[in-house]
């Protein structure tokens, strides 16, 4: 079966936290797997990195505020350096793809986690 995990599911964190979400898959044909972010301020599916081989890479406007680890054949992490208040609350979602071209894989499979940053 073709499947994709993500966890967590949820989280509600405080700002200036740092978050780790894991994305995995055993799919054989599939070698890449890709982040995205649908933020609470917009609601377009924004390509924050993907896993392709090695290394991972974080799209140029999110770097150092998010990194990426992992090889996209099995498994890729997605690390929120620092979370921000409004920029990073919103859902997450991990995709894997075959890896044809980057650019031309809009996922086939996705998972979604809500991801909420909060003041106390």
């Amino acid at each position: 079966s073709k499947s994709v995990y993500q966890s967590p599911s949820t989280l509600l964190v405080k700002p200036n936290a740092s978050v780790t979400l894991n994305c995995s898959h055993k799919i054989p044909s599939y070698d890449t797997i890709l982040w995205y972010q649908r933020s609470v301020e917009d609601t377009a599916l924004n390509l924050i990195a993907y896993a392709y081989y090695k290394p991972p890479t974080v799209e140029p406007s999110y770097k150092g505020y998010f990194d990426v680890k992992g090889d996209g054949e099995n498994e890729a992490f997605l690390h929120i350096l620092k979370l921000r208040q409004a920029e990073d609350s919103g859902e997450y979602f991990c995709a894997a793809s075959e890896g044809h071209s980057v650019v031309d894989s809009l996922s086939t499979l996705q998972k979604p986690c809500v991801t909420q940053s909060v003041s106390l």
